[in-house]
């Protein structure tokens, strides 16, 4: 039997936090039209005429506070993930890592597996929940890619693995080890948000308040009926009782209504009515990232400390944790 090719996707980064860098990795992030859902006329001048000269100087200082030594964080922990993960699938898989925005790209590691003579590639988008602008995007680009390189080797997706065993339990040994012996109020689970519109686009999602603990409502991809499922399955792993937990969204750009509630809101709102003392808990991420080292870690702990809370305690992400790596190499091999 012949090798089989993995190739993991995931957002990228800038390749340094000066602004010419982070400007040219946030108008190739916002022109994709499965992440601003405008007919091109309308998307590129918003883009280039008016988000990106504003949000890059201010993204820039934001990456520069959380830059590591190697590199951006999403891109170290994802190069360290792909490193241990081929150690641990040896010689059944050929590992490469694709970023959709930035360096190496999905091209060159098609390329890559293509020169491997893999018998086939499974595509692994690193995100949990099925979103079309992240998942859905790495598909299309994986394929659109394979074809222009006339790449016969048959394609395959790893589905979304929101409820997979390892990613919950991994999720829930961080929560425990970062959280030992320490006082906890409330735990928060903050998910990427997504514009309301994107979410309505499945039939029968987002009708009402509680649609989404339907138990066919994850089988149609929802995406925000596999955040509220990941967040119970790690609540419950936790043994935290209803009100002991709540989920919101996080990362809000432009105007359009976007899923509810926003982080930022249920951070004054827990400081306000008394919760001292609370846990961040970011499982939309397998890769710790500005969204969560910046957004959460350093604005959303100042919100909170602005409005009256105490203790605020940020769970890592599971990012190159072994017992991620091992859980995940079992998944692929299932596939």
């Amino acid at each position: 039997m012949g090798k089989k090719g993995l190739l993991l996707i995931n957002i990228g980064s800038p390749r340094s936090y000066e602004v010419p860098d982070v400007k040219k990795y946030l108008t190739e992030f916002l022109m994709d039209e499965e992440v601003i859902n405008l007919p091109f006329v309308l998307r590129w001048p918003l883009v280039n005429l008016l988000i990106v000269p504003r949000r890059a100087p201010f993204s820039a200082e934001n990456y520069k506070k959380v830059w590591m030594k190697e590199g951006s964080p999403i891109a170290v922990y994802t190069r360290r993930f792909a490193g241990l993960l081929q150690d641990e699938l040896k010689d059944q898989f050929v590992v490469k890592v694709g970023l959709q925005y930035s360096e190496p790209s999905v091209e060159s590691a098609l390329k890559e597996l293509q020169q491997a003579g893999v018998d086939e590639i499974l595509i692994a988008p690193m995100f949990p929940q099925y979103a079309e602008a992240t998942n859905g995007s790495s598909f299309k680009l994986a394929e659109k890619t394979a074809k222009k390189l006339h790449l016969t080797t048959p394609l395959r997706r790893l589905p979304a693995f929101f409820d997979d065993a390892s990613f919950i339990g991994t999720s829930v040994k961080l929560a425990e080890e970062t959280l030992q012996d320490k006082k906890v109020d409330h735990y928060l689970f903050s998910f990427h948000g997504l514009p309301e519109s994107h979410v309505r686009r499945i039939p029968g999602c987002l009708t009402t308040e509680d649609c989404c603990f339907d138990k066919n409502a994850c089988a149609k991809n929802c995406y925000r009926a596999q955040c509220f499922a990941t967040a119970t399955a790690i609540a419950e792993s936790l043994n935290l009782t209803p009100s002991h937990w709540s989920v919101s969204f996080q990362s809000r750009l432009g105007r359009a209504e976007w899923l509810k509630p926003a982080t930022d809101h249920s951070l004054e709102v827990l400081a306000k009515t008394g919760k001292k003392n609370i846990a961040v808990i970011c499982p939309s991420f397998v890769a710790d990232c500005i969204e969560t080292l910046e957004e959460i870690g350093i604005g959303g702990q100042e919100t909170f400390h602005e409005h009256g809370g105490e203790q605020y305690y940020l769970v890592p992400c599971v990012n190159d944790n072994p017992k991620w790596v091992q859980g995940f190499a079992d998944l692929v091999k299932s596939i």
